[in-house]
Parts: structure tokens; sequence; C-alpha cells
């Protein structure tokens, strides 16, 4: 275990290079980037974004030619390797039937722990795509307090880095993995189809000593599609990185990116911003189906400090008598979504099935919630869903969303959507609310921006 300020300490100062994402941005004035999001999450750190939740050739087509940066939300997190795959791939041909493959810069956006089906996604890509000269592994996620340092991934904790492997991340029953030095971690999840001693490394001393040119002159000698891991201390890190990257690729190096989601921010160019403040309203709706330790915390806060209407969902009353508990429950929200606000959270038991059967019913207890929120007649004022999964569940099946705005965030990577005109709720504020962000008081404070 490592003290975060000891390292700061020993490392060169940060390279700070005014103006660097105006410069990137304008180095990116030729191309398309294009993020396939695994999960509802990773707009987390964007603004003034589209997301797609279809990628049917008109809507593709049109967004593809009109913006310069928009997402793709596959939600293949919630799947099976098999159908995570066949999800890319189908994305991947559409992509290069519609744009010029060489202009296109994707983003296999994931989880900052190191969650996801890793190479049943970026694989399919890569043969459908490329040839690449390598792919970037960048899991640094400033909002969530993940680093990367030594070729290892951690989570800070006060001033403690915790190796992601040494957390319950880790130990999730469909995701699990044994080593947070990446190189290590790479052969583990591919399966040994990359080595750790194949991988490459681009060192915070590469970054802040050397520089764009260091940077470019490493990704300059990488050929093959072999992993490219990027260290990163801070967004300036990041900065840095990708300048090298732009000229790397301008001197016609391809690469296929899987990162987190501070990576999406820099790689657009894309300047920070203040959270947003939203509009004062009176019901809302709040779902929660993650499970993760944090979100069983902001719940209890969430119960403990205000007044709000609670209705507890019991999961064997899903598995054994889905239409009949549905029915009972839409009822019960309706009733009483039309004075107060009204949170729905599934019962705080772990149900530890194992990988497959796992997946099967938290797809289960998402589709349920959804159909929850499908099935209301009492429009609320906004909504705020709870978990990655649940979250695109909610606003894809549940309120019939194909195209949403992603209008910033309302606390740190906590984003908020504006949900489109073709959907149940036109314009509704739509909060994706990652089970893993945030303190034990977040969940609470963010309800409290809309309600007080």
């Amino acid at each position: 275990m490592f003290r975060y300020s000891e390292i700061l300490e020993k490392m060169p100062g940060v390279l700070k290079i005014e103006n660097a994402r105006r410069m990137i941005r304008e180095r990116n004035s030729s191309t398309k980037i294009v993020v396939l999001d695994d999960d509802s999450t990773g707009c987390q750190t964007v603004y003034d974004i589209s997301i797609l939740l279809s990628w049917k050739d008109p809507i593709l087509r049109e967004t593809l030619f009109t913006e310069d940066v928009f997402y793709i939300l596959t939600n293949s997190r919630a799947y099976s390797e098999r159908k995570a795959m066949a999800v890319n791939r189908t994305i991947a041909k559409s992509l290069i039937r519609l744009f010029n493959p060489d202009r296109l810069r994707v983003i296999s956006r994931s989880d900052s722990t190191l969650r996801g089906h890793f190479y049943g996604e970026v694989m399919p890509l890569m043969k459908i795509l490329g040839p690449f000269d390598g792919i970037i592994i960048a899991p640094y996620f400033k909002e969530g307090r993940r680093f990367t340092v030594f070729d290892t991934h951690f989570i800070l904790d006060d001033d403690q880095l915790i190796e992601v492997n040494e957390t319950e991340f880790s130990k999730d029953p469909v995701f699990g993995y044994r080593n947070a030095y990446l190189p290590y971690w790479i052969e583990e999840k591919s399966k040994g189809f990359w080595k750790a001693k194949d991988t490459v490394s681009v060192s915070i001393e590469d970054i802040r000593v050397g520089g764009p040119e260091r940077v470019k002159e490493i990704l300059l000698g990488v050929e093959g599609g072999k992993p490219i891991i990027v260290n990163a201390l801070c967004d300036e890190d990041l900065e840095v990185f990708i300048l090298g990257l732009i000229g790397a690729e301008k001197s016609g190096k391809r690469f296929l990116y899987r990162t987190a989601a501070s990576f999406v921010k820099v790689r657009a160019g894309i300047e920070d911003r203040e959270l947003i403040t939203p509009p004062k309203m009176r019901r809302g709706l709040i779902v929660v189906g993650s499970y993760v330790k944090m979100t069983t915390a902001q719940l209890t806060r969430l119960l403990k400090n205000s007044k709000i209407e609670r209705i507890e969902v019991e999961i064997k009353k899903i598995l054994n008598n889905y239409r009949l508990y549905l029915k009972e429950l839409v009822e019960d929200i309706d009733r009483r979504l039309v004075k107060k606000s009204v949170v729905v959270y599934t019962e705080r038991e772990y149900f530890n099935l194992g990988s497959e059967n796992e997946l099967e019913v938290g797809q289960k207890i998402s589709k349920f919630l959804s159909d929850l929120v499908r099935g209301i007649k009492v429009r609320p004022d906004f909504i705020i869903s709870k978990g990655g999964i649940t979250s695109h569940m909610v606003a894809e099946r549940g309120l019939k969303a194909r195209k949403v705005k992603v209008l910033g965030q309302v606390s740190p990577g906590v984003p908020v959507w504006e949900l489109g005109e073709e959907s149940k709720y036109p314009r509704l504020l739509y909060v994706v609310f990652p089970g893993n962000v945030g303190s034990e008081e977040t969940l609470l404070e963010v309800y409290k921006k809309f309600v007080d």
C-alpha cells in the first residue's frame, strides 16, 4: 500500500501545457470520436454530447455526419461475453459501412475499477475496424479517485492508494480478477492472448519529463496490436499523453482505445466545467438497483435523512411472481408519486449465484425496475437512477429513450441527461448515478439539489 502524498512528492512535477484541450480539439478536426460505452455511466465527465441508445442506420448515420463526438450505449456489461462480442461486432460493421474507418477514433469505454468484458469487446473491434498498431489501456478516472502509477491501478481512500485487486470490485462474481498490476491483468483478462511481457508502458516519467514528443516516440515504435498502459495521476498527464498520441496517429499509426471516462473528456478536448444546478422541483422518482457497498450506504443516508416515500422491492417476488408483483408496485408508486417523491430500491441482501446465473438474475431485476417505470402513469418531475445497468434499462426500456443529450454533471461523476422527444417523458431530466461514485452523503445531496 502506498501513500498518495508520498507518491506525488517522489514524482517529477506535473507538465502543464497551456491551452492543451484547445490544441487537442484543433488536431481532431478531421476525425470523428465514437465512444462505445458498456454502461450508461461513462458520460460522467462530458457535457453537450449526444448518446445513442439505438445504433440502427437512420439515427447512427445522421449522428455520424452531424456530430464530431458522440456515445453509443451498448450496455454490454449486462450481457454474457458472447452477446457482448456480437453487439460490438454489429456496431463496428455499421460504422465502417457508413464512414471512413481511417477517420474514426473509437473508444471502448469501460469501468475504472477494471470490471467488464475486456477481451470480448476489444477483439471484435480490432478485427473489424483494424488493423491497429496498439490498444491504449487507460483506466485512470480522476472523478472517481482511480489512478494508475507503476503500471498498477489504484483507488484512493483518504491518503491511501489501494490496489484495485484488494477492493470489493475485484470480487465481482462476473468480472472478478486477481491482478492490479496491469500487464498481469491484461494477460489474465485476455485469457493469455496478450502476455504481460508484450505490453508497452508509458510511465509518469515519460509523460512529465519527456512530454508529448517522448510519448509519440514510444507509440511510433508499437506494432502488432500490443496493449499500451497509460500511467496518469492527473488530467494534465492525460493531456500530454494525448498530444503525443495524436502526433503518432498523424504519422500514420492506428490505435484502438480501452479506457475509463476521464480519457474520453481529454481525448475529445472537452474543457472542465462547473457542476450544473438543476431547477427546483417537487416530485422525483429514485430507482436504486446497484448492490455495491457505497450504494447501500448512500441509500441508508437518504432513507434516514429525508421524508421521501420508500418502496423496497423483494427479489424472490420478482423471480416467482413477476407480473402480479409488477402490477402491485406500479399502482403503489402512482399512488404515492401524486404528492411526494418516491424511492424504489431492491432489498439489500446480495444474491450470489455465480457468473452467468448472476448476470441472468441481475438482468431480470433490472428489467423489473424498468418495467415499473414503463408502467407508471404519473409523470415525475425528475428521475434519479442508481447503478449503470439499471440506468440503461430504465432509460431504454422503461422510458423508451433512443437519443439523449448529456447536460453535464450534478455532482462529480454523476451525469444528467435530457431525454429526447421520442421518449415517454420528453425533456425529462434523468440523473445517471453510478453505483460506486461519491461519498455516503452524495445521493442525499443530489436529491436535495432538486427538491430543497
